[in-house]
């Protein structure tokens, strides 16, 4: 579990949440499609988030956790469709859950910058 875990960081770190490109097209169901993100993305069964600095979504399933990119300082969007009644819980710098998802709801547009890391809970 460690290693998917350290997976999803690295590529959290490498790229940015939410996808959609510059032209307005959305993003698909694999992570990576997309160079430029600026719009909201929906994973089936997932827990989907983009920054409008660009890059690939994070795309989280129940029990897996992230972190946040450093240079998702702005905006985005996040869309949680974890199954049954999972749930996001995210978190600021100290480690204080600073925002927990409501299950099945998005897109929701937000701020990225208090977000250090996230965690799905189903």
């Amino acid at each position: 579990m460690r290693k998917v875990r350290n997976a999803v960081s690295v590529l959290a770190l490498s790229t940015a949440v939410l996808t959609g490109t510059a032209t307005g097209a959305v993003a698909t169901d694999r992570p990576g499609t997309s160079p430029a993100v600026t719009g909201p993305c929906t994973v089936s069964g997932a827990f989907c988030a983009t920054s409008d600095s660009g890059g690939d979504p994070i795309v989280l399933y129940c029990g897996m956790s992230a972190g946040v990119p450093t240079s998702w300082t702005g905006g985005g969007y996040w869309n949680n469709r974890l199954s049954g009644s999972g749930r996001v819980k995210m978190f600021g710098s100290r480690g204080t859950v600073i925002y927990t998802t409501p299950a099945n709801y998005g897109p929701v547009r937000g701020d990225w910058g208090p977000v250090y890391s996230l965690r799905a809970d189903c």
